[in-house]
């Protein structure tokens, strides 16, 4: 019985061999059927159109050899002049006679004091001289008759030297009241006060009928010439400057212009500036102590180009990305080069970078591209501006 067994084993392993074969060539059948058919539907789908350049806005770089760029510092408005009238000696102010806004020439009288001492004085002296007068008159006389005497031999040299001295004395005594009374015409002029330039009063600090001590202040002056700006420097800034120096300063949303008047000499110990004077063109200006703008030109030598801030892009390090036409295997496309921006304004960069003068960018649009990017500029400008982009 074991060897009939052992040819039913065989066979079953057979059959099994057979069937495992059959599965085998079906699936290598399904194989070659599925790749022929999708070899078929390759062959039937159309082969995709070539990537279109995309059109770009580009520009003409040009290298300057530096920017004249406006800087800004903060000052305030003064007068020309500002003066604080007083009196020199106390007293009773007997009139004001300007009021608070009033325009005065130079020389017009302001103020007065009650003078009636003063008068009383004089008088007194006046007075005082002519009774000197007549006894020197008096002395005068008597030395004349003293002197003939004399000659004649009935008057010795000692009366007539005492009368002569006498005639002196009365002299020097009328000299001292002269010099009472150019006193008193001194006080009595100082007694009114007058404006010491072309001004404005500013303010009016006292009235009439009120007592006033020596130097009290009575008015308040600001001449009428056109006013200053006064500004702190940096002495590097100050070395550039002259009077032919183009300067504005805009106040209250105007702009004036203004010209170099003066350089103080000291440096602030805190800031480290000096003190500049700028004079207005003109009389009209805001109100004084208002604080303003000063701008200035100022060269910064550098080479470098302008470029339009639509045409940078981040870069790496800190650096920033200019996108420029280049020409690869016969086909134009975008390359990129390394900028650093020296200076910036609203709308657009001087920057400066691995590009050369004459290159040509893309001035806009440069997030939806990417270097090597087929592009297709649109018609350049015939010829740069120097200092500005070309759209």
């Amino acid at each position: 019985m074991a060897p009939a067994e052992d040819k039913a084993g065989l066979g079953l392993r057979a059959i099994r061999l057979g069937g495992t074969l059959a599965v085998l060539a079906a699936s290598v059948a399904a194989v070659g059927s599925g790749q022929a058919m999708l070899a078929d539907r390759a062959a039937a789908v159309a082969a995709p159109e070539p990537v279109r350049p995309e059109p770009v806005t580009t520009a003409r770089l040009v290298i300057e050899d530096g920017i004249t760029v406006l800087r800004s510092y903060t000052g305030q408005v003064e007068p020309a002049q500002r003066s604080t009238m007083a009196f020199e000696s106390g007293g009773t102010i007997a009139r004001v006679l300007a009021d608070e806004g009033d325009t005065v020439a130079a020389g017009t009288a302001l103020a007065k004091l009650d003078t009636a001492l003063l008068d009383a004085e004089r008088d007194r002296l006046l007075a005082q001289r002519r009774a000197l007068q007549a006894q020197a008159a008096l002395a005068r006389r008597t030395a004349d008759r003293q002197t003939e005497l004399r000659a004649r031999g009935f008057a010795s040299d000692q009366a007539v030297d005492g009368v002569t001295a006498g005639l002196d004395e009365v002299t020097a005594r009328i000299d001292e009241v002269d010099a009472a009374l150019a006193g008193v015409a001194i006080r009595l002029e100082k007694a009114v006060l007058r404006a010491p330039f072309d001004a404005v009063v500013a303010a009016r600090l006292a009235d009439d009928g009120a007592a006033t001590g020596a130097g009290q202040p009575v008015l308040a002056l600001v001449e009428r010439a056109p006013p200053r700006f006064r500004v702190g420097l940096a002495p590097e800034i100050i070395d550039t400057l002259s009077p032919d120096t183009p300067a504005e300063v805009l106040l209250g949303g105007q702009t004036h212009a203004v010209t170099l008047f003066a350089v103080l000499p000291d440096l602030d110990p805190r800031t480290r500036t000096r003190t500049v004077l700028f004079q207005f063109d003109r009389a009209a200006v805001p109100a004084f102590r208002e604080i303003g703008v000063l701008t200035l030109p100022r060269h910064l030598p550098m080479r470098a180009a302008w470029v339009p801030m639509s045409a940078l892009d981040d870069g790496p390090r800190g650096l920033w990305r200019l996108l420029v036409v280049a020409e690869h295997d016969g086909q134009t496309v975008a390359g990129t080069e390394t900028v650093e921006i020296l200076h910036a304004e609203a709308e657009r960069a001087f920057v400066r970078g691995t590009f050369r003068d004459g290159d040509t960018f893309i001035t806009g649009g440069v997030h939806r591209i990417v270097p090597g990017q087929p592009v297709a500029p649109l018609p350049l400008p015939a010829e740069p501006v120097a200092g500005r982009w070309i759209r």
